[in-house]
């Protein structure tokens, strides 16, 4: 059964195919793989805000084209009105109010009777703006009230004019409306690389009503007054479907149910986390990744410690995370891993991060001699995650690489470029 629609301008003559396939093609020509994903929507060991920004720019691209297809005819954005509200993205406090206005004016289905708010499963608030006032926070409310169905939450936030410098919390409307009308709905939850954060009760509102979140990147919540009661503090909920945590050493406490000893956390698989000073290196926290960790398969570790601590925090994962598998490492440089590492013996890949782009020489010199004298059982593949990091082995070091990689005997296991082939061919 064919499509067949007419207006008294803009007519649109489509070639007789069904409807269906036109929305197969919509979906083809939009679609980002991952985009919806709700175990984790971004599945490489990239440093998060590297995979954000590849992925911010993979969002707009797509944007762009289902713009133009709504445009070309009547037709066409009757099929094509989902696929364009399924992800939502704002970067300018100016786009709020015309969204907004959209959300209210639009419908969309067969009759088009059903909001087109009822199709989004993701939003991307990413405003770097520093002139945002607390009235486009109100409006990014109402905005979120819109979408009953919503999946994937990623905040970026700019400080209101007046906010504490130190506080720095989001609007409790904003976290109230998540909680309030997409809570059932919500998968992932993110406002990692945000300037405002929601402060540790309304986060707490917000898991409770979000029983189904599988992923949550919010290691800072901001500080409130209501933080100096015991008594008026809410506990960490049991999260049974989470399965992806990011943390911050300073700000454990925050995740730490009122009894220690019970893990809240049993589904957990994916644990991320910033060693920054103080260390982790405390009851406190050995305790926490002993009871909740146990299971976890893959930690990815931000370290900004002293090169001779990396091994302490290797022991820890030892003792407490017998079910690892993949550990990556983001370092400041290479000169921060130390000879004769011993690996968690579960451990069978390696991924390395170096934050330092152009390293000398002798920063290289250092991984090779690093990666010779460490120990590992299981160990199968070590992978250099930075493409500018490999690029200068084979161009500006290759000579080094050469020598390094020609003796088998001296590295037993798999060295990988960025993108998954051997180092040295």
């Amino acid at each position: 059964m064919t499509l067949a629609i007419s207006h008294d301008s803009t007519v649109c003559n489509l070639p007789p195919f069904p409807p269906e396939l036109w929305i197969t093609i919509f979906s083809l020509a939009t679609d980002i793989p991952g985009l919806l994903s709700y175990d984790d929507p971004n599945p490489s060991d990239l440093p998060r805000p590297l995979l954000k920004e590849r992925e911010h720019k993979l969002l707009k691209e797509s944007l762009f084209t289902k713009r133009n297809i709504i445009l070309v005819c009547k037709t066409w954005n009757v099929l094509a009105t989902n696929f364009l509200y399924r992800s939502v993205l704002v970067t300018r406090p100016a786009t709020l109010s015309s969204l907004f206005v959209a959300l209210g004016g639009r419908s969309s289905g067969a009759a088009r009777s059903r909001h087109v708010g009822w199709w989004t499963r993701r939003l991307d608030v990413l405003i770097q703006d520093d002139h945002c006032e607390a009235s486009d926070y109100a409006l990014l409310a109402n905005i979120i009230r819109q979408f009953p169905n919503l999946s994937i939450v990623n905040l970026s936030m700019p400080m209101l004019p007046d906010n504490d410098s130190w506080l720095r919390q989001l609007p409790e409307s904003v976290v109230m409306a998540l909680a309030e009308f997409c809570g059932p709905s919500l998968r992932v939850f993110d406002c990692s690389d945000s300037i405002l954060r929601p402060c540790r009760e309304d986060l707490m509102k917000l898991i409770i009503a979000a029983p189904n979140l599988s992923v949550l990147h919010c290691p800072i919540c901001s500080p409130s007054a209501r933080d100096g009661s015991p008594s008026a503090r809410l506990d960490v909920p049991v999260m049974t479907k989470l399965q992806s945590l990011s943390l911050m050493s300073v700000f454990l406490r925050d995740y730490l149910p009122d009894n220690r000893d019970a893990n809240h956390f049993p589904a957990l698989r994916k644990l991320t986390y910033d060693c920054i000073p103080p260390p982790f290196l405390d009851h406190t926290w050995k305790h926490f990744v002993r009871l909740s960790c146990a299971n976890v398969t893959t930690v990815h570790l931000d370290y900004s410690l002293q090169a001779d601590r990396l091994q302490k925090e290797l022991d820890l994962l030892s003792e407490c995370c017998l079910s690892l598998n993949d550990l990556v490492i983001y370092i400041r440089s290479w000169t921060e891993i130390n000879p004769n590492l011993t690996l968690p013996p579960s451990i069978s890949y390696l991924g390395l991060y170096s934050k330092l782009r152009k390293a000398p020489t002798f920063h290289f010199m250092q991984l090779f001699a690093a990666l010779r004298t460490m120990s590992g059982s299981k160990l199968k593949t070590v992978r250099l995650l930075h493409a500018d990091a490999v690029e200068d082995l084979r161009e500006s070091s290759r000579d080094l690489l050469q020598c390094e990689l020609a003796d088998s005997t001296r590295i037993t296991f798999r060295i990988e470029d960025h993108e998954g082939h051997l180092l040295m061919p």
